[in-house]
């Protein structure tokens, strides 16, 4: 009984992932007068309910031709306790690389925000890769670029 409860678990988890929205916008008619080619990818992150309470998210990355990253990964609604560090992690295909943490705050809510400009590591996000917010071993919300 417990393996069933377990595999709905996987599979709803796998199904929500599936289904976020994801938007990707290439803008390389150079709009903004800068002469900036601009990649900005978009999703909806989802994951299954803990103790009765559904996590959501969304996670944007934004590239132009100065070579300016930015990756930004909101959570909110996560039931875990306040303090609680959440790790990032983007897979493109078989690797996966850990890119920063999240603090949860005491209402379930909490922030990555990396900027090139600002010194950070960006990774080069792609359309198909997925970001996976993780509490230890556990991934708690997913969702593809």
């Amino acid at each position: 009984m417990k393996s069933v409860s377990r595999l709905k678990a996987v599979l709803a988890t796998v199904v929500l992932a599936a289904g976020a929205a994801t938007i990707v916008v290439a803008d390389n008619h150079n709009n903004d007068n800068s002469g900036n080619n601009k990649t900005r990818l978009r999703t909806r992150l989802a994951g299954a309910a803990i103790q009765g309470k559904t996590p959501e998210g969304n996670a944007d990355f934004r590239s132009d031709s100065n070579n300016r990253m930015r990756l930004n990964v909101e959570v909110e609604h996560v039931n875990l306790p306040a303090g609680t560090s959440l790790d990032v992690s983007i897979q493109h295909g078989t690797s996966s690389q850990m890119v920063g943490h999240i603090m949860l705050s005491a209402t379930g809510e909490g922030e990555l925000e990396l900027d090139s400009q600002d010194g950070a590591t960006v990774p080069a996000v792609q359309s198909g890769d997925m970001v996976i917010v993780s509490n230890g071993a556990t991934a708690i919300l997913t969702g593809v670029f």
